[in-house]
């Protein structure tokens, strides 16, 4: 029976898409990532390089060095023979197995002996995805709550007591007895929201009031933004404890030292973090900005209460200038110190009468005075000069400076960004190629689809690329292109079958493609 009505439609094909794409699970083979994701098949064939993912509407190609564990629920299917060696091993009763010919027997032995051991490490993560029965764990100064595979999440603990080390080092915090930190970890941006009630844009926060405690979400397909978050957010909980009591510092230099702070790296290795590295993202557009003329004044600065996201970027790169800075540095922590805990005279925070601050044209004075600034104009404009010199040269500060320009509506401004990641730093983030190829669908469909192909290629198993990359193949024109886009677009409903948004937009051939499912 047709459905007239097309949000009604909608609807009825969100619920037949769960059914029948999401379907039984009891039989299927499973993927499970590097990065925690883990993906449901109903055929999965092993292969030296990496695996094919078979599903109704395509087959996937997914490399080894993306995939931490695997099963497959048929030990194994025959071996097909390519010339007449391999027949004769096949006559033997030998099959391939990691680049060797080895007995069926074993090799299915094999496979069910390590799908066992797959099985049960998934389903212990399966079973931690809930929040209620999320992980719990304690480290000398913090309480962690996640939902993240373990071994990500243990890392993490390790972050958080490297960074509170690195940071006590320089600023002499000490935490009050038996009140550690609550720390919760959520394993995607979906649950950050729903469980956390958060409005979306919101990456992650740090709550000032009691009950103090830090919220944030893994993003596997950026990493670096959970480090960004994570580094930014502890730092204000590093800070609370730093001002003690009820003081807090200005907008200027809460926020632009946690963006210091922010662009902090990790190596898991050596467990060790490295400070004072350059927010490219914000530097590029803060550039763009000093090329059109637009200048922050530094008083205006030092007198707002609460700070727009440019001048993040312009808190950011003074706090980089005076804390890299060595003739600099040793005053302005000085003078961070009398803001926080000295003797300076103090009013309610604008932002929150409970919290006291120093008033403006005293925190101006004091800042002359500790830095030995006698001309603030002319401190301005070795500012101005020290932002210039500074250098962006990866992917990812033209990545996040497009970013930036997507949230302020400027497409063809993160157009250009996401073109200068891909074509003169070769980024490797997904994320680039589809939010390049999302904006080139309209003008360009066919470069669209080359670019959503490379994200692709990174990132095999993104539905939302898939999505797109549907969109673009069809929008190029041409019958075979918009039955290849048909199928790409089913194929992304397979991958996310939960994800409804994918419903949206599609034209009325896809969608009675899925009415003739129903009906099979």
């Amino acid at each position: 029976m047709r459905i007239e009505n097309p949000l009604s439609r909608r609807a009825t094909l969100g619920a037949l898409a769960l059914l029948l794409l999401v379907g039984p699970s009891a039989e299927a083979d499973m993927l499970f990532f590097a990065d925690g994701r883990f993906y449901e098949v109903p055929r999965l064939a092993k292969r030296d390089d990496g695996f094919d993912a078979h599903f109704t509407h395509g087959t996937i190609f997914v490399r080894k060095d993306l995939v931490k564990d695997w099963f497959i629920e048929q030990a194994g299917a025959p071996a097909e023979a390519s010339n007449e060696a391999d027949a004769a091993r096949i006559a033997k009763g030998l099959v391939p197995w990691d680049g060797k010919w080895i007995p069926k027997a074993r090799r299915d032995r094999i496979v069910e002996e390590r799908n066992e051991e797959a099985r049960a490490q998934i389903e212990e993560y399966r079973a931690h995805q809930e929040w209620r029965n999320r992980y719990r764990f304690e480290t000398k100064h913090f309480e962690f709550e996640f939902t993240v595979p373990e071994d990500v999440g243990r890392e993490y603990m390790d972050m958080f007591e490297v960074y509170y080390e690195t940071f006590a080092k320089v600023w002499k915090i000490k935490q009050p007895r038996n009140e550690k930190l609550k720390v919760c970890f959520y394993n995607d941006a979906d649950d950050f929201h729903r469980i956390g009630n958060v409005p979306r844009g919101v990456l992650g926060y740090f709550r000032f009031v009691e009950p103090i405690e830090l919220n944030f979400f893994y993003e596997r397909r950026d990493r670096r933004l959970t480090l960004d978050v994570l580094f930014h957010e502890l730092n204000h909980y590093l800070y609370h404890l730093y001002c003690k009591g009820t003081n807090q510092l200005a907008p200027l230099i809460e926020e632009g030292m946690a963006e210091y702070y922010g662009a902090s790296t990790w190596d898991p290795a050596t467990k060790k973090m490295a400070v004072g590295h350059v927010q490219e993202g914000r530097l590029v557009a803060l550039q763009d900005e000093m090329d059109g003329g637009n200048l922050q004044d530094l008083r205006g600065l030092m007198s707002e209460h609460q700070i727009d996201a440019t001048q993040y970027a312009w808190s950011w790169t003074l706090c980089h200038m005076l804390m890299e800075d060595s003739k600099y540095r040793s005053r302005f922590v000085k003078y961070i110190d009398k803001l926080a805990r000295g003797r300076m005279p103090r009013e309610p925070n604008p932002r929150n009468m409970n919290f006291q601050w120093v008033p403006v044209d005293a925190a101006i004075e004091e800042f002359q005075k500790s830095l030995g600034i006698d001309d603030l104009e002319a401190f301005e404009r070795e500012w101005y000069a020290y932002i210039k010199q500074l250098d962006v040269q990866s992917a990812r500060g033209y990545h996040r400076a497009a970013m930036f320009c997507l949230r302020w509506d400027r497409p063809i401004r993160a157009a250009l960004y996401f073109k200068k990641a891909i074509d003169e730093f070769y980024s490797d983030n997904p994320d680039t190629y589809l939010n390049y190829g999302r904006l080139l669908i309209g003008d360009d469909p066919k470069k669209a689809a080359e670019v959503l192909e490379k994200g692709i290629a990174l990132d095999p198993m993104n539905a939302d690329l898939w999505h797109h990359f549907g969109h673009a193949t069809r929008a190029i024109g041409g019958e075979t292109n918009r039955t290849k886009g048909r199928g790409h677009l089913l194929l992304a409903l397979e991958l996310a079958p939960r994800d409804l948004d994918l419903l949206i937009g599609l034209d009325d051939d896809v969608l009675a493609a899925l009415e003739e499912q129903a009906g099979r």
